[in-house]
Formats: structure tokens, C-alpha cells, sequence
């Protein structure tokens, strides 16, 4: 708020160089009332006093008369009023409306849902059918694709390898074995052999004597 001091030392300081006698003849023609008069009797004034009070001394300047400058610090007032209309009040939030509502939603909803018994399960296995045929897609997908990177890669080339060194194993393994009891045949033979000359080599040196 102003009183008529501030204004003056308000309007002074933008170039709005008047008196005091000046200033209350401006407030009195012009019709600016004041917004506030304390006990001692100083009158107050708000923003828009003051910017009415720029406006008619402007206005004064270019050769304007108390009335007409009046008439335009009227529509400046009322351009102001507009701006500062009052918001529409807002509508209180009622908890037992909102539940009704929401219950009558829920029926229609439901009673939607009973006119078409068949059009929702349809919509449902439909869904459910496109599911299990794309995983089996993607699982051949998948299966090709681990088997074109096994045979396109060097692991291929490994497990060949490895599977040809295990059958070569196999069979030097094999090959072993029957030596092992061709061996054993043979420790047979010589056994029975060496036994047989032992009892030839007995029976001529017993004949000798």
C-alpha cells in the first residue's frame, strides 16, 4: 500500500515530477479513492491508484480532459475486474454419489457380459491357440537355429574329431584286448609244451639209467 508521500516519492523517481497540491487535485478529479484510512486519518492506497495516477497525468499531458481521462481509468479498472474473476467453485466430492456410480457402471458392465456368453470365450481360446502356435514357432525357430551353428562352427569340426578318436580308441582297445588273449593262448601253449618235453626229457634220462 501507498500513502500520499510514497506516491509522490513513487512517481518522482519515473519522471512524474508533481507537487503534493498536485497530486490531491489529481485524486480528487479523477476520482481515486483510497482503500484504507487508519485512526489518525492517513489514507492508503493500492497498486492500481498509483498506476491510474501515472495514466492520467499521462493522459493530462496529451491534452485530455477530466472526464475523458475518467471514462479511461474506468475501463482500466474494469479490465483489471475482468481479469481478476473468480474462479468457479468447485463442486464438493460426495463419496455416496461416486459409489452409485460406480456400482451402476459395474451392472451395465455385467450385463454386457451375459448378452454375449459366447463371444468372450471364442475371443479367449482364439488367444490362446495364436499363444501355442507361436511358441512352437519360436521353439523350431530356436532348434534350427542351435543346429545351423553347430554344423557352420569349428565345435562341429571337434565333435567329429573327438567322435573319430573315440572309435579309433575303440578299436586299438579292441585290438589289445585280442592280443592280451592270443597272449594268453600262447602261455598255454607254452606251458603245455614245456611240460610235455619235461616229461620226455625224464622218461629218456630215467630209461638210461
Amino acid at each position: 500500500m501507498f500513502n500520499r508521500e510514497t506516491i509522490l516519492k513513487n512517481l518522482n523517481t519515473e519522471n512524474y515530477y508533481i507537487d503534493n497540491h498536485s497530486l490531491d487535485l489529481f485524486l480528487e478529479d479523477w476520482k481515486i479513492e483510497s482503500i484504507y484510512e487508519d485512526e489518525d486519518g492517513l489514507e492508503f492506497y493500492d497498486d492500481l491508484a498509483l498506476e491510474k495516477i501515472k495514466k492520467g497525468i499521462s493522459l493530462k499531458a496529451q491534452g485530455y480532459s477530466d472526464e475523458q481521462i475518467i471514462a479511461k481509468l474506468s475501463r482500466m479498472e474494469a479490465k483489471i475486474e475482468k481479469n481478476e474473476e473468480p474462479a468457479k467453485p468447485v463442486q464438493p466430492l460426495i463419496v455416496s454419489d461416486l459409489l452409485e456410480e460406480n456400482t451402476a457402471a459395474s451392472t451395465d458392465v455385467a450385463v454386457k457380459e451375459e448378452t454375449q456368453p459366447e463371444i468372450i470365450p471364442q475371443g479367449k481360446s482364439f488367444t490362446l491357440d495364436v499363444s501355442s502356435q507361436t511358441l512352437q514357432m519360436l521353439a523350431e525357430a530356436v532348434a534350427k537355429k542351435i543346429s545351423d551353428d553347430i554344423t557352420n562352427s569349428d565345435m562341429a569340426t571337434r565333435l567329429i574329431e573327438a567322435g573319430g578318436y573315440k572309435r579309433d580308441n575303440e578299436i586299438l582297445a579292441k585290438q589289445v584286448h585280442e592280443l592280451l588273449e592270443h597272449n594268453k593262448e600262447l602261455s598255454k601253449r607254452i606251458e603245455q609244451l614245456e611240460s610235455h618235453e619235461s616229461k620226455n626229457f625224464w622218461s629218456r634220462f630215467w630209461g638210461k639209467h
